[in-house]
């Protein structure tokens, strides 16, 4: 299970109103515990109803333990041992990379696995639409200039750049200050502070004209597309925490054993071996009548996360918020998958005997049998916990990906929940995509900063590249930027305006309130000027040193201010 911590507002805007003004800000109290194992001390109430007789002493009398509910029976011995491996326990297709990942061979390869040209194409055309609802806001168009892939592909690109430097918390005016020369030249050579912070106030995942309608049958409608392809991607290419929040959500959760007690809940279902993310579903509370709403039960929410694995003969490991009888009986009968788990003492499937008591030896176990397991194991006096075999070997998969979401974390101080998971989903797109990368390159040892930087770049290096090209920024910026792609540091002359036709121009150097018109211009910047702020002189000079004065301006000749 991933858990999405709370943070303070930062550098963005406040948040759009269709967002957040119309959801009503609720949290829920979440009796979920993360802890994998759950230590207990021996209370009256818990004891047999017969202290007098130990487990060993009722082991002679009967061959099965009873549940608490009367009814289910544990044998004491296990029969068939000398049996064959029975088929839901082979495993017939290896884990790795599967489809196009194979072929994946650089690192922007292995991150356009998921971060598609399809997911930008879906973020660019709700950005847009925004921008256009909000323009009429900016005294300049250029302020408010829409944007394209190519922008948006460089936007993330920077967000991962600043993820492998360890500065995605850092104020972004530190990050393009560049008066001290400390500043990340490829962040402010892809674009200004000013449009990168505009970009990141309009980042949107849905058409938010259309939104209120799709909210009243699904909570989760502001980054559902998105959120669906990316999980898709999970699974297409692979074969078998804690992000900061606090803001207006109807479905943020109050756990308070948590160091960030208010947070976004998120179910996962991760290969224990690789750490590689498979399927993601977050919990949304109760939804509204409609083709959204689904039973949240624990038991519903391993069924549905297994759906990418299921008839694989596979194992799955979880905590004991999740474990229950029925759930690895269907796991085992419906899925062809088995299970793993400790369970809580309030099960009413567990015997009395398995409870902890005072006469119970350290490190002993207590066995159970049916088609299944059940192990009560007392590790030191007065403690139990109830383990099955395997558990802490495949236990640490979610842990791994929240450790390494916060190693290396794109996320930037936001307010606003969906920014909060498509933070997340990038970086469970880069840890996926490394993994790629290591299966098809098995001797080759990478730093993930490094991986990230690789990458990274390559997204930024368009946008680069376009504006070297453009003429209007300054010069210095546009000859950094050629030398920084590659490209010749020599730049090309603007073109001569037409000539033929009428070429009347305002002087560039006289004020707005004086308006003084001209002809003449310099042919080496193309500015016009008036014979105030124009000089005339000779194009042979330096060759000939001629040192005559020019008194007429004649068209052939440059002349320069």
């Amino acid at each position: 299970m991933r858990w999405y911590e709370e943070a303070s507002s930062g550098e963005e805007s406040p948040p759009d109103d269709n967002v957040n003004k119309s959801e009503d800000d609720f949290q829920e109290n979440s009796d979920h515990e993360s802890g994998s194992e759950q230590e207990f001390s021996s209370g009256a109430d818990e004891n047999p109803s017969d202290p007098d007789k130990s487990g060993e002493e009722k082991y002679k009398k009967t061959n099965f333990y009873i549940g608490k509910d009367k009814t289910t029976k544990w044998k004491n011995e296990r029969t068939n041992l000398l049996v064959r491996i029975r088929a839901h326990n082979i495993i017939k297709l290896s884990p790795g990379p599967k489809n196009n990942a194979r072929n994946a061979v650089s690192e922007i390869n292995c991150i356009k696995l998921f971060l598609t040209d399809n997911i930008i194409q879906m973020i660019t055309m709700p950005v847009n639409i925004y921008i256009e609802k909000i323009r009429n806001n900016f005294q300049k168009d250029r302020d408010a200039r829409l944007t394209n892939q190519r922008e948006i592909s460089a936007l993330i690109g920077i967000l991962f750049l600043i993820e492998a430097l360890r500065s995605s918390r850092k104020n972004a005016r530190k990050i393009w200050n560049n008066s001290k020369g400390n500043s990340v030249e490829t962040c402010y050579l892809a674009m200004s502070l000013k449009r990168f912070c505009f970009l990141m106030r309009c980042m949107r995942f849905d058409d938010i004209t259309t939104r209120n309608y799709r909210r009243e049958i699904d909570k989760f409608a502001p980054i559902k597309e998105v959120f669906e392809t990316f999980v898709a991607n999970f699974q297409n290419n692979f074969i078998s925490n804690r992000t900061a929040f606090r803001g207006r959500c109807s479905f943020k959760q109050y756990i308070p054993s948590k160091p960030a007690k208010y947070g976004i809940k998120m179910f996962v279902l991760v290969d224990a071996k690789t750490q590689y993310t498979f399927n993601l579903e977050p919990y949304v509370g109760c939804q509204p009548e409609g083709p959204y709403k689904q039973n949240n039960s624990t038991e519903n929410i391993v069924l549905r996360l297994v759906y990418p694995v299921e008839r694989t003969n596979r194992n799955i490991t979880a905590e004991n918020w999740f474990s229950s009888v029925s759930l690895v009986k269907k796991l085992l009968t419906e899925k062809r998958l088995t299970y793993v788990g400790t369970m809580r003492k309030n099960k009413r499937e567990i015997p009395v005997e398995f409870l902890p008591k005072k006469e119970r030896k350290e490190y002993t176990s207590l066995f159970g049998f049916q088609d299944l397991i059940i192990v009560s194991y007392c590790s030191k006096k007065n403690k139990s916990k109830y383990l099955i075999t395997c558990y802490n070997k495949t236990k640490i998969g979610v842990d791994l990906i929240d450790q390494m979401c916060g190693t290396y974390n794109v996320a930037r101080t936001t307010n606003r929940w969906p920014m909060v998971i498509f933070y997340d989903l990038l970086n469970i797109s880069n840890i996926n995509a490394s993994y790629v990368y290591k299966a098809n390159h098995p001797q080759d040892k990478v730093l993930r900063s490094d991986f990230i930087k690789n990458f990274a770049w390559e997204l930024i290096k368009p946008q680069i590249e376009y504006r070297s090209t453009i003429n209007t920024l300054p010069r210095e910026t546009r000859r950094r930027a050629r030398i920084l792609v590659g490209l010749d540091e020599t730049l090309s002359s603007p073109p001569l305006p037409d000539l033929t036709g009428n070429r009347v121009r305002r002087c560039y150097l006289c004020p707005r309130n004086v308006n003084k018109m001209t002809r003449r211009f310099c042919q080496k910047c193309i500015k016009f000027a008036c014979k105030v702020h124009m000089r005339d002189m000779c194009t042979a000079f330096h060759a000939t040193n001629c040192r005559s004065k020019i008194h007429a301006p004649t068209r052939g000749l440059n002349f320069s201010h």
